[in-house]
């Protein structure tokens, strides 16, 4: 027989082992050397790694939920409900720090120098419309719907008469805006905003109810604590009051705040103001003063 060309075979070792599972020898094959078979260890390592973490997702996701934290004691409880009302009362210490808060000078009695009841169909002659915007009287109230030309806002309705160096001004205010905003100006220099005393309530989307001199936005502004916000469609009963160098608030009789000034503003216009609500104001009294 004509013999063909000699082939390489890769040198095998066989080694027959005993299996526990299998009665017949288990064989392993074994290359000894090989430049044709050569499996890497680092590709078994990421085979391993991969698995690994298979394993230790389907592991996590089996894993119960934390039970939940204990119930608080009694004890405890009544520990959080005493913080709560140790706040409250601190909230109410602020307001009542005020040294004017217990003031009720000057709440009654004086002598009435000028009201408008707006039981007509024109402002008439007591008012500078000059700026007014969108001010009017409707039903028997002086109202400015909600502003929508941007130059027309804080413009106010100034009212011509003087006010007494010594005064209390009452009047009605309501908002029918759910972002809030009651607003008037008192004892300003001129008859222009922000020239005298800024009182504000519910003011910045019914956020803030304060007293501001000569600005808004001043860094001195007095700032009521703690807040309570405007509630819409309600009637408020408005009492501002002035017989020194203090300028005092009251809404529905309960004092509001106070700006005590040593440099007072001693202006004498008053003006009903207004940025983007739509309020009403009604029955406004001016009395003098002793």
């Amino acid at each position: 027989m004509r013999q063909g060309p000699e082939v390489s075979v890769p040198a095998v070792s066989v080694s027959a082992v005993s299996s526990p599972a299998v009665s017949s020898p288990a064989v392993h094959i074994r290359a000894v050397s090989s430049p044709a078979v050569h499996i890497r260890a680092v590709t078994v390592r990421g085979a391993a790694a991969v698995l690994l973490s298979l394993l230790t997702a389907l592991t996590s996701a089996c894993v119960p939920p934390q039970p939940p934290p204990p119930r608080p004691t009694e004890s405890q409880v009544a520990a959080r409900i005493a913080a709560q009302e140790h706040s409250a009362r601190a909230r109410e210490n602020t307001l009542l720090s005020d040294p004017n808060a217990k003031r009720t000078d000057g709440l009654t009695g004086g002598t009435l120098v000028f009201s408008d009841d707006f039981e007509r169909a024109e402002l008439g002659a007591d008012w500078d419309v000059k700026h007014a915007g969108e001010w009017q009287i409707e039903k028997g109230g002086l109202v400015a719907k909600t502003v929508k030309v941007y130059g027309d806002r804080n413009k106010g309705v100034w009212l011509l008469r003087k006010l007494p160096k010594k005064a209390r001004i009452e009047f009605v205010g309501e908002v029918r805006s759910v972002t809030g905003d009651i607003k008037c100006e008192a004892f300003a220099k001129s008859a222009a905003h922000e020239s005298g005393y800024s009182f504000i309530f519910g003011g910045w989307d019914n956020t803030i109810n304060t007293i501001a001199r000569l600005g808004e936005h001043e860094p001195n502004r007095v700032v009521q604590r703690p807040h309570v916000p405007v509630q819409r469609n309600k009637a408020y009963k408005w009492t501002i009051v002035r017989t020194d160098q203090a300028v005092r608030w009251y809404v529905d009789g309960k004092f509001m705040a106070s700006y005590n000034d040593t440099a007072p503003v001693h202006g004498p216009y008053f003006a009903f103001n207004n940025w983007l609500s739509d309020v009403r104001f009604d029955d406004l009294k001016v009395f003098k003063l002793p």
